[in-house]
């Protein structure tokens, strides 16, 4: 039976948009979080209270790594770039190290060689790339998988590597040549995460069809397989040290498993929408979690049963479903997870704010990182080209900048928005 009496997650407000990524360097009590705001935030651990704020991506940021000294941070895009930070110096740095731009799509993972000599890198190009880590080079492309590369892991010797992708696929390669030794699992569901440990002779995955995994690498035997179909898992981190390994998914679910005894320890609903990531800390007996919500979710694993489900909500601001009015409704919908109605949160979105957009050039907002293609636009934002922006989509109205693609087909919906953005953003 669920808990009678709910118990309450801590939320850790900071980001501007869904939290994509999450990583945890414990030695010196640092969280890292990523964004679809574009931005990265360093946070203290165990007090999750937010250091600092990263810039420099163009696009949502996917994931964040530590290297397995604490003294790199990788963080990887939609702008298919991989920003090094170096963080050798008690200092957090303002600018990256290197900005790795090899790849020609999406980078959705990455991974530190044991002796943190070599980065590797998952894209939506269908590449796996290595990189030297103290100076930023290109060492090698790998090629093998039949699509998206959606994971990477380094091997124990850092010789070798494994892979998972959308072609069902978890592979290992050779590093020296690049080339496949083997297959280790084609599980004709497209594989999102991944985890290795050769010493305990462990593999974890998690597929798109809703299939959990623990399994022993030589593939000799099963020791969790948990399906929630249609709930593609979304989230994998595992920790050794601790005896525990947690997958979450695109329904909300979290499972915390304890290693030690193969068991389930935890599964409980944890947020109202996809589990991006999630990361356990042993200190505090905590998971938290990054998803749709700008806040992260901190749950604090004493507070409540292993049965525990979170009563379903829609209380985020992009799905209200009580606005005033259709203006408004929309405007929460396709909106307002990048902008703000106000000045007051340039760096903490996607987008620039909108507060006197009406008879505003295009890219004209001081202090924003705009793309080169919105600074060097001749757009005035008026009723008309609104109403183009949202009927044409950014892709043909805006080509080149960093809107992603939102469109509103009703004509009726349009001139709402744009009734409701004139009063909204007026000045005076």
């Amino acid at each position: 039976m669920p808990d009678l009496c709910y118990p309450t997650p801590i939320k850790h407000e900071g980001h501007g948009g869904p939290v994509m990524g999450l990583a945890t360097s414990p030695e010196k009590n640092l969280l890292v979080s990523t964004s679809f705001d574009y931005s990265v935030l360093v946070w203290e651990l165990d007090e999750v209270r937010e250091i600092k704020q990263l810039m420099g991506h163009e696009a949502a940021v996917n994931v964040a790594k530590f290297s397995n000294s604490g003294k790199l941070l990788a963080t990887a895009g939609d702008d298919a770039k991989i920003f090094l930070w170096d963080f050798y110096k008690p200092v957090i740095p303002k600018t990256s190290r290197f900005i790795l731009d090899e790849h020609t799509a999406k980078v959705v993972d990455i991974d530190f060689s044991r002796d943190n000599q070599y980065l590797a890198s998952a894209s939506w190009d269908h590449s796996i790339k290595i990189w030297d880590a103290e100076t930023g080079k290109l060492v090698k492309s790998i090629f093998g998988h039949d699509g998206p590369v959606n994971s990477v892991k380094f091997s124990e010797d850092s010789q070798y590597l494994y892979s998972a992708g959308y072609d069902g696929t978890i592979r290992h390669w050779k590093l020296s040549d690049g080339d496949e030794v083997r297959t280790l699992v084609d599980n004709g569901w497209g594989v999102n995460v991944l985890m290795v440990d050769e010493v305990e002779n462990l593999l974890l995955y998690g597929t798109i069809n809703g299939l959990m995994v623990i399994r022993s690498l030589d593939g000799k035997e099963v020791f969790i397989k948990i399906l929630e179909e249609g709930a593609p898992v979304s989230a994998l981190n595992y920790y050794p040290n601790d005896k525990k390994a947690i997958f979450g998914n695109m329904n909300g679910r979290i499972i915390l498993i304890d290693l030690a005894k193969m068991k389930i320890q935890k599964d409980f609903l944890a947020v109202d929408g996809p589990v991006w990531d999630a990361v356990y800390n042993s200190k505090n007996e905590a998971v938290i979690i990054g998803g749709l919500d700008d806040t992260l979710i901190e749950w604090r694993l004493k507070s409540f049963h292993s049965n525990y489900f979170l009563p379903k909500s829609n209380n985020r601001r992009f799905q209200e479903t009580d606005a005033l009015s259709n203006g408004a409704l929309q405007f929460a919908r396709k909106c307002s997870i990048c902008h703000t109605l106000d000045s007051s949160e340039i760096g903490r979105r996607a987008g620039p704010p909108l507060l006197g957009v009406f008879g505003r050039k295009a890219g004209s907002i001081a202090d924003y990182p705009y793309s080169d293609a919105l600074l060097k636009s001749t757009i005035i934002w008026t009723e008309e080209t609104i109403s183009w922006l949202f009927k044409a989509g950014p892709e043909i109205v805006t080509p080149g900048t960093k809107m992603p693609i939102q469109k509103i087909k009703k004509n009726q919906d349009r001139l709402d928005l744009i009734n409701f953005l004139k009063d909204a953003t007026r000045t005076n």
